[in-house]
């Protein structure tokens, strides 16, 4: 059980040391991007659970992987790398390297709701 949020949690602080220190995004190993978003895919309600009124999906950019995080309609796609994905919904919204596709109403949706826990 500890393994699943320690992750995300030691994942998350590593890099807003390094963004906070000008160093940007490191590179991830593909295994811990897969377990990034593994770890996304077992509770992202959770983590958007703040959006209310519209859809929204989690797309690992470059791949044909979603992971639905709220259902409803208009819907909002989040795209970036698994890493990425966590650092917005984590509140990381302006060091997180992501693009919010969907309509005018869900990204506005999306845009205005804070994320994080």
């Amino acid at each position: 059980m500890r393994r699943f949020p320690n992750l995300n949690e030691f994942f998350v602080h590593h890099e807003d040391v390094r963004r906070a220190n000008g160093f940007g995004p490191r590179t991830t190993p593909p295994a811990e991007e897969a377990a990034l978003f593994a770890n996304l895919a077992r509770a992202p309600w959770f983590l958007s659970r703040r959006l209310h009124g519209v859809g929204l999906d989690l797309v690992w950019a470059g791949t044909d992987k979603v992971i639905r995080a709220r259902r409803g309609q208009p819907t909002a796609r989040l795209y970036g790398l698994p890493g990425e994905l966590i650092m917005f919904l984590f509140g990381r919204r302006d060091a997180a390297d992501v693009e919010i596709t969907g309509s005018s109403q869900a990204i506005e949706a999306v845009q205005r709701t804070s994320f994080g826990m």
